[in-house]
């Protein structure tokens, strides 16, 4: 963080000026008095979980500069024989946001990237950051720093020498992303996909377009927007004005599109056009729509004005993020598909013909957890995916959790293993015989914590290998 001054925050915040110094200098935001460095200001947020009002005496006694705070009833003086500078506030999760909307505006010269959608944000992000790298030092949100406490966190990391950066925005609650663009007022605007995620508050797929076109009103004038012209909703965003808008997909109906795509256990290879101009592209991450994630992320390059050498220099050294199609290989040959970090039934489907189409001819076991945040037809889209397992070529499929008893009910395959339990799952694919030829996606909502399962069976079918090669005396 750059020099910032408590007078400058009480400004931004339009907050009130207890006691302390207004020109103390602010040397880093904090929301956790465990984690506080000293000469930082702490912010006490109210969640649903804890109230950061509770630790405020944690916060000071790790070294917090500065406290900005809400609740009324806090006596300070009575409460502290020593106390930083005190700043109140109606609402410290808004002051948050505010204060990262001023620090923001210090760096007009940084190109800010926003990007939204219902799938493949993070690794559009991942590679968009790979792209601009080759380029001049980019900054991003990591992990899932891209609510309303990650991201203006993230933005408290610009620096007059970052010449881009690259935030990746979630919502889960309407207004969310007018809340996050309008703190970022980006130079470029990127909606991957409009998907059926958390269609608990959304309801439906028009519910979810419409709270993330709201990026694009943010965007700055003469500014960029890319659409996905593969999307039926995004296709029809045309009439946003005084934008550049630069088009994708995957065939020739878009300004930058893909041909010839090779699908393989390891990467996937494509050629990139842009025109009539065209470069061919080996990218180390599995799956066709990793090919619109790299088209979304090529899409904004362009209109920064890369060439397309850069862009595929920049795609092919991305490196992928974790429990993404992550993948492990036994010693025997068994392959095994991390994709649990999150799932709706958008994503599921795609993760399961990126893997057909990439293991032709091989067992795919499929090892599912529930989908969750689906509102009131919850059960009808895990019915759904049962139905639409049917028609693929799977060899078995695992289930785990309340909602995923209703994928069971539609299923059609003798092959199928309900359970409520992790460990008894767990013990069900213990059982399974395994070979070179059988490959298993995982795949859950975050929440359903998946990939713990997935360690456990990858760690036991190693030392099974291991036990049998002892065994035979070749190990």
């Amino acid at each position: 963080m750059e020099i910032f001054y408590l007078k400058d925050l009480i400004h931004a915040i339009n907050g009130e000026f207890i006691v302390g110094d207004p020109n103390l200098p602010i040397k880093g935001i904090s929301v956790d008095s465990r984690t506080i460095k000293k000469g930082e200001i702490y912010f006490a947020l109210q969640g649903s979980l804890y109230d950061g009002h509770d630790f405020i005496k944690e916060a000071i006694k790790n070294g917090a500069a500065a406290v900005v705070y809400s609740k009324v009833k806090i006596d300070f003086i009575e409460s502290f024989t020593k106390f930083p500078s005190i700043v109140k506030t109606d609402d410290t999760l808004i002051a948050l946001g505010e204060l990262a909307k001023a620090y923001r505006g210090k760096f007009k010269n940084t190109k800010i990237v926003g990007i939204t959608g219902s799938n493949g944000k993070t690794s559009t992000k991942e590679i968009l950051v790979s792209i601009f790298n080759k380029k001049g030092k980019t900054l991003s949100n990591k992990g899932n720093s891209n609510n309303r406490i990650g991201l203006p966190l993230s933005v408290f990391n610009l620096t007059s020498d970052i010449e881009y950066a690259v935030f990746e925005m979630g919502t889960s609650l309407h207004g969310e992303i007018k809340i996050l663009s309008d703190i970022l007022k980006p130079d470029a605007g990127i909606i991957t996909n409009i998907g059926f995620s958390h269609l608990e508050n959304f309801i439906s797929t028009k519910g979810v377009f419409k709270e993330k076109k709201v990026l694009l009103d943010n965007i700055k004038k003469n500014g960029l927007i890319v659409i996905n012209n593969d999307d039926e909703f995004l296709k029809t965003v045309y009439s946003v004005s005084n934008r550049i808008i630069i088009t994708f997909a995957l065939d020739q109906s878009a300004d930058v599109y893909a041909k010839n795509i090779i699908l393989y256990s390891d990467k996937t290879n494509f050629e990139l056009f842009y025109k009539k101009n065209s470069v061919k592209v080996e990218m180390p991450a599995k799956g066709k729509f990793n090919v619109s994630n790299a088209l979304a992320a090529a899409s904004c390059a362009i209109g920064f004005g890369f060439s397309l050498d850069e862009i595929k220099y920049g795609i092919e050294n991305f490196i992928p993020p974790k429990m993404r199609m992550e993948t492990l290989i036994t010693g025997a040959s068994v392959i095994l598909i991390n994709d649990a970090y999150n799932a709706n039934p958008s994503s599921i489907r795609e993760a399961i013909h990126a893997v057909l189409q990439t293991y032709p001819g091989k067992k795919i076991n499929l090892v599912f957890g529930d989908m969750l945040e689906l509102g009131t037809k919850s059960a009808d889209y895990h019915f759904e995916l049962g139905e639409f397992i049917n028609t693929k070529n799977i060899n078995s499929i695992y289930l785990l959790g309340e909602k995923s008893v209703h994928t069971k009910e539609a299923l059609s395959s003798e092959n199928v293993f309900y359970s409520k339990d992790a460990n008894t799952l767990l013990k069900k694919l213990e059982q399974m015989p395994v070979d070179d030829n059988s490959v298993f996606l995982f795949k859950a909502s975050r929440g359903m914590k998946l990939e713990e399962v997935y360690t456990k069976f990858y760690n036991f079918i190693c030392h099974s290998e291991n036990a049998k090669l002892l065994k035979e005396g070749r190990l």
